[in-house]
């Protein structure tokens, strides 16, 4: 039997209209609240409604969103100062994953000395973080029951994530009816995002039994329910699933890691301001093809839960058709095919690979992958 760890402790509510409990769940921590956020949820009026249900409730709330595009640690440090500063009694995150992570970031500063630069340099975090209440409002967020967050340092613009003390997060909101507000295209990479994390989890050597069978349900689900939530916004049915599937996948990753899909796509973010989703589903089809020999049952596996029909075929063939049908979907989805349509130097890739390849979750992979072998990857991608 195969041993595993499974530890999550935050209190989750999934549903239609949850976040309408914000006010009840933030208050129980204080009436000081600082919510950390993105100014683009002005435009679907998501900040008004969480500021308004907070205030229902008697909180008084100081709302920081100066969470922009590619938000570095400058952000997050400055955050920090203020979370001090105001003697907030909770931090809430709302957004997508680099402003959940920069929220969870706030919290930790909020309770712990110095800048963030010296975590950054290598200084362990030694206290708990101020309560944090996470709201997404994509369907994904690998960090999500992870003790965890990613940073852009400011300084040099190299990708790091950060260890905290456990229990973090105590609360997390996530509602599906928030991610209707999502553009077509965000909503497309978003969600392949998350079938990038979800394939990089199931094949990953740290994944288990019930790892595998939350990762192959998100995949299934993203199969099935991706194209009509794209093409149809206000689908409901199909945008609860596909965050569902989301979830799943944060779930599986509290056991699981990802891999090197996800770590080219942190470099890109950070050096070069791509955004993380747009990347990462340029990078999968080309990583899936890598480990074709290593999982192959696996990616199997994978083609049938999208969908595929693999009868007749050799293992290797049947492998194949998950790549085929990966590839399919971006470009149905009209999404980029590669990493030359961001209009990066293709000199440069030597350097992402050595950079990506000095991240954590290359301790799991499914097979062995040189900063060489990397390299070789993002120029087939190129």
């Amino acid at each position: 039997m195969q041993v595993f760890d499974l530890f999550i402790p935050s209190h989750l509510k999934f549903g239609l209209d949850v976040v309408n409990r914000i006010g009840n769940v933030a208050s129980e921590y204080g009436n000081k609240v600082m919510l950390v956020t993105e100014g683009i949820l002005h435009e679907s009026k998501t900040i008004s409604r969480i500021e308004g249900l907070l205030k229902d409730k008697g909180c008084e709330v100081f709302i920081f969103e100066d969470v922009i595009p590619n938000a570095t640690s400058e952000v997050a440090s400055y955050g920090g100062q203020l979370a001090r500063s105001s003697f907030c009694d909770v931090v809430i995150g709302l957004g997508g994953v680099r402003a959940l992570s920069i929220a969870k970031c706030i919290a930790m500063l909020g309770t712990n000395d110095g800048d963030l630069s010296d975590y950054l340099d290598g200084k362990v975090v030694t206290r708990p973080s101020l309560p944090y209440i996470e709201i997404p409002s994509t369907p994904r967020n690998p960090f999500m029951f992870r003790d965890e967050f990613w940073i852009t340092d400011s300084r040099t613009r190299a990708s790091r994530i950060i260890k905290l003390k456990e229990n973090t997060t105590k609360y997390i909101l996530f509602d599906p009816i928030l991610t209707t507000s999502l553009p077509r295209r965000y909503t497309a990479t978003t969600v392949l995002d998350t079938l990038a994390n979800a394939i990089e989890g199931y094949i990953s050597t740290s994944s288990n039994f019930l790892s595998d069978i939350l990762f192959i349900q998100s995949i299934e689900f993203i199969g099935k329910y991706l194209i009509n939530a794209v093409n149809i916004p206000d689908d409901l049915n199909a945008r609860s699933f596909l965050s569902l599937g989301g979830l799943m996948t944060s779930m599986g990753l509290s056991m699981s890691h990802t891999g090197a899909c996800a770590a080219i796509s942190y470099v890109l973010s950070s050096k070069y301001k791509i955004h993380k989703s747009l990347s990462s589903s340029v990078m999968l089809p080309f990583v899936m093809d890598f480990n074709i020999t290593a999982v192959p049952n696996k990616l199997v596996k994978i083609a049938q839960a999208l969908g595929e029909d693999i009868k007749g075929l050799t293992v290797v063939e049947a492998a194949i058709k998950s790549v085929e049908r990966v590839r399919k979907l971006i470009i149905e989805l009209q999404l980029p095919v590669k990493l030359e349509e961001f209009d990066l130097n293709k000199d440069e890739m030597i350097n992402v690979a050595d950079e990506a390849r000095k991240m954590d979750s290359f301790n799991y992979l499914p097979r062995t992958c040189t900063s060489e072998e990397l390299y070789a990857i993002l120029q087939a991608a190129y």
